[in-house]
């Protein structure tokens, strides 16, 4: 149902984000349309989800880690799950978060390590019954304590600022949203129906219009700063007028989900175990940051950094020559950090600017093939598996992996954004979100003044009546 663009072919749309070598002639790949079990050459597939839940959305997989046990773990959207062999099936296994979304897996010493968005755990994988803990991730040295101007807007449009009662404020907002676009119609459009209808109809019609346009008006009033915070909020969340406030930041609001207690509520995107420094080098949407595994290190911002866009990272591996591989859509990167410097995987260029990557890059990485910890392949969002150098061409993609569908969440995503448009607006679909914000804000504006205009005028007659009154009675008093 939805157009070509939107349907899978040579990877594509996240379909698939990494790999994990199983044995000799097996291995699993992972990403939106959940984990297939496949050859090493990528030849043979195999639905390998069942325990993930039947919803596109529960199969939507982050990282998969075989550990040195033989043990096969997947964090995914809604949590961590281990493979059970005997069942042969996912079980889940239950994190201290209300809704934990894994972002990565690594193994050290024994230990098995799950990232969230919000924390960072490990527990013991030798143990008949492991013991989960938490490892605290200290605030940066020289934090300035405020938020990114882009997670505000985020949390405002979207409700979270405020928790449950926020989302289901915004809910509210867009079923008057509806409201006022039906009823708006409806009057605009009643004189030409109602020409065509009998007497009858006509005033049932004209009833159902005065009712409807009463209470556009009032409830229109009466939210209109909801209203507006809800569209200009949501004018910033998409390109164009997401590139100027992308490395703004602001203040926390005081008494909202942004002034948190745990400094990394919902900031941490990636990391990984350099073993060679001893340190953790965690990925955030502030970031990158180095810990070092004993007790008591600081946590320290990297001086020199690959460009991440504000859509988030998206692989984040080592080299075999000591650097790492970070990708996202503003590009493929080489970084090391010992030697300050970043290279441009594609073009080969040493990079010069540091600041955060554009939203959008020239190439929009969205996942990473490795063989034997050797990256062979990256996948781009839109054109799909494309070789690095040696590495295998793009193995045909099987019709039971292309037909997966599509999340309804995301479709509804897709149309909210204005991202379907492009199927024939091309680039400039993204004035989609500005225009229709500033449209949006047009109507209700011009309809607040309206409403303003009509009171005060009907105070005036009120006025002007109340006086005649008091002179007419002065008359007669005389």
């Amino acid at each position: 149902m939805m157009p070509p663009v939107y349907r899978y072919h040579n990877w594509n749309l996240a379909a698939i984000k990494g790999s994990v070598t199983l044995g000799a002639n097996r291995q699993l790949i992972y990403g939106n349309t959940g984990i297939w079990e496949t050859d090493s050459s990528f030849h043979q597939f195999t639905d390998f989800n069942k325990g993930l839940g039947t919803g596109t959305d529960q199969r939507k997989t982050f990282t998969v880690l075989k550990t040195s046990q033989g043990r096969i773990y997947a964090g995914t959207l809604f949590g961590l799950y281990n493979y059970d062999e005997s069942q042969a099936k996912w079980l889940k296994t239950e994190l201290p978060e209300s809704n934990p979304r894994v972002v990565k897996l690594a193994e050290y010493k024994n230990k098995l390590f799950i990232l969230t968005r919000n924390h960072l755990f490990a527990m013991g994988i030798t143990e008949a019954s492991p013991q989960l803990e938490e490892i605290t991730i200290p605030i940066p040295e020289n934090t300035d304590g405020k938020a990114g101007l882009f997670t505000t807007l985020w949390v405002i449009h979207s409700g979270e600022l405020l928790g449950i009662p926020g989302k289901l404020l915004v809910d509210f907002v867009g079923l008057l949203v509806i409201f006022f676009a039906i009823s708006g119609f409806y009057y605009t459009l009643l004189p030409g129906l109602a020409r065509k209808t009998t007497l009858q109809l006509r005033l049932k019609l004209q009833k159902i219009n005065r009712f409807s346009i009463n209470w556009h008006t009032k409830i229109g009033v009466y939210s209109i700063v909801l209203l507006i915070i809800t569209v200009l909020s949501g004018m910033f969340l998409r390109p164009p007028l997401l590139i100027p406030i992308a490395n703004s930041r602001v203040n926390p609001i005081p008494g909202t989900i942004l002034d948190n207690h745990n400094h990394w509520h919902d900031k941490l995107r990636d990391f990984v175990i350099d073993t060679a420094n001893q340190r953790y080098i965690f990925s955030t949407s502030e970031g990158f940051y180095a810990l070092g595994l004993s007790k008591n290190s600081l946590c320290q911002s990297f001086e020199v950094q690959p460009p991440v866009s504000v859509m988030g990272i998206t692989a984040f591996d080592n080299l075999p020559d000591g650097g790492w591989l970070v990708g996202s859509f503003s590009g493929l990167y080489r970084w090391y950090p010992e030697h300050q410097a970043v290279m441009n995987l594609i073009t080969g260029q040493m990079v010069s600017s540091y600041t955060q990557g554009n939203p959008f890059g020239a190439t929009a990485v969205s996942g990473l093939i490795s063989t034997n910890n050797q990256p062979v392949a990256f996948i781009d969002y839109d054109a799909g598996w494309i070789p690095l150098q040696n590495g295998p061409s793009a193995p045909a993609m099987p019709d039971e992996i292309k037909q997966q569908p599509i999340s309804l969440w995301n479709f509804a995503l897709e149309l909210h954004t204005g991202r379907i448009f492009s199927v024939f607006l091309g680039d400039f679909y993204i004035l989609y979100v500005p225009l229709m914000g500033l449209a949006t804000l047009l109507i209700f504006i011009t309809g607040f003044l309206i409403w303003y205009k009509a009171l005060r005028r009907k105070n005036r007659n009120r006025s002007i009546k109340a006086n005649c009154n008091e002179n007419h009675q002065t008359a007669r008093s005389a």
